[in-house]
């Protein structure tokens, strides 16, 4: 039996159509409303990470999660969408794809804005070391927690919990 493997990479063109098709549920869209949104200028300026499963039958790559951002002048990253397959976002991917982003690009800062009332959303950036709550604000009809990652946030946070990422509460076994 042929192994099917998962490679975290920029996305192309033909990606856009699959993440519309496929993935419902994002941080933009939470309740999976039908998207009108179009990713295609993201890819065009490689702000798009997707995580990709080659299926060895169709000889073709599904995309089961991905992470749109924009770049600022000063190299400071703004989260702006995310999402994974299925009824519910996959914590370990949107994790494994943000951890992904901030190795590859090194942003001085990267910050989200995220509904208040999405717990799991939330859950997502405060177990990735280094994102801290910074803020509030209303945006019509909903309140948007602010989550900002630094370098230096990230290195206290992995001193202070001994080093790994956080497990979400869990001690990790050796």
């Amino acid at each position: 039996m042929e192994e099917a493997g998962y490679q975290l990479r920029l996305a192309v063109p033909s990606d856009a159509e699959k993440i519309r098709r496929d993935i419902r549920i994002t941080l933009a869209n939470p309740e999976g409303k039908t998207q009108r949104k179009r990713y295609e200028d993201a890819i065009q300026r490689h702000e798009m990470l997707v995580v990709a499963h080659y299926d060895p039958r169709e000889h073709t790559d599904e995309i089961t999660g991905f992470l749109e951002w924009h770049t600022k002048v000063d190299g400071a990253i703004t989260i702006r969408d995310a999402g994974t397959t299925g009824d519910e976002p996959h914590l370990g991917t949107l994790r494994r794809l943000i951890r992904e982003l901030l190795h590859m690009f090194e942003p001085p800062s990267a910050s989200v804005k995220v509904r208040a009332d999405q717990p799991v959303w939330n859950a997502v950036f405060q177990q990735v070391p280094g994102f801290l709550p910074v803020g509030r604000e209303y945006s019509r009809p909903y309140w948007r927690n602010i989550w900002e990652w630094t370098r230096e946030n990230e290195r206290v946070a992995l001193r202070t919990s001994g080093g790994g990422y956080s497990t979400g509460g869990r001690r990790r076994r050796p």
